[in-house]
């Protein structure tokens, strides 16, 4: 991947600063301060550091799940420190894909249903949230467990579902927080070799993770310490997956 001024930036925060207030008391908590950070279209960025570094502050306002305190944060052109409740909503249905390291699948549901509910959201007819389903369902291997509820699927399988389902929207970005957290090593690899074929294929992707051998997948790592970037670095070796690792069917 060669990086240069007219690849598209999808997000960029500008002078991010994030304070919380303790409960019932007048002091003030920094989270992040004075981040500046430019995403590029089609870049995997890992974001790490200690517990209370930032960095799940960071992800939830780049995900439209928090706002700044100061500065700005654009997301495909859109200013989104300047919208309100309503509009963050459908911003972050319409813009982002979320990858949770627990799933969130809802259990009475089979892997179709599973991928179906945001589209029910977004207004599509059922006829076509059935296509978009099985579709999704096939690219990531589980086409023939597409009638199975969560409860039937390996940990491996239901993140398949998970990312198929943050695919749903054709997310500008998909944020990824911990998603090989809950699983064993070997299932976590291949998880994040579908993760490279993904990044291949054209897609934004931002990860959240404290492991390093996760985040030296990325093409860039940001390491955040007590709200600062301390590191910003890219490698672009990292832009195909290791040799002798599996493929997914994506």
């Amino acid at each position: 991947m060669t990086y240069n001024t007219i690849m598209a930036i999808v997000a960029s925060v500008q002078n991010l600063t994030k304070i919380y207030r303790k409960p019932g008391t007048n002091v003030e908590v920094p989270a992040l301060r004075a981040i500046n950070l430019e995403f590029i279209e089609g870049e995997y960025t890992a974001i790490m550091g200690a517990s209370g570094s930032g960095k799940s502050t960071l992800m939830n306002i780049i995900g439209c799940l928090d706002q700044s305190t100061s500065g700005s944060y654009i997301l495909g052109g859109v200013d989104i420190s300047k919208l309100n409740d309503d509009d963050l909503s459908e911003i972050r249905s319409r813009r982002i894909g979320f990858i949770f390291q627990n799933f969130n699948l809802i259990q009475q549901l089979t892997v179709l249903e599973n991928l179906e509910v945001p589209m029910f959201y977004m207004r599509m007819s059922p006829a076509e949230r059935k296509r978009r389903a099985l579709e999704l369902a096939e690219k990531v291997g589980l086409a023939e467990r597409a009638d199975h509820r969560p409860m039937q699927l390996s940990g491996g399988q239901q993140q398949r579902v998970c990312i198929a389902r943050a695919m749903v929207n054709d997310p500008l970005i998909l944020l990824a927080d911990e998603p090989t957290g809950a699983l064993d090593s070997k299932t976590g690899q291949a998880i994040l070799a579908l993760f490279d074929e993904l990044v291949a294929s054209g897609r934004t992707i931002i990860l959240v993770t404290h492991d390093p051998h996760v985040g030296s997948r990325a093409h860039r790592v940001i390491q955040l310490h007590d709200g600062h970037v301390v590191k910003d670095e890219r490698n672009v070796k990292r832009a195909v997956p290791v040799e002798g690792e599996p493929l997914p069917t994506f």
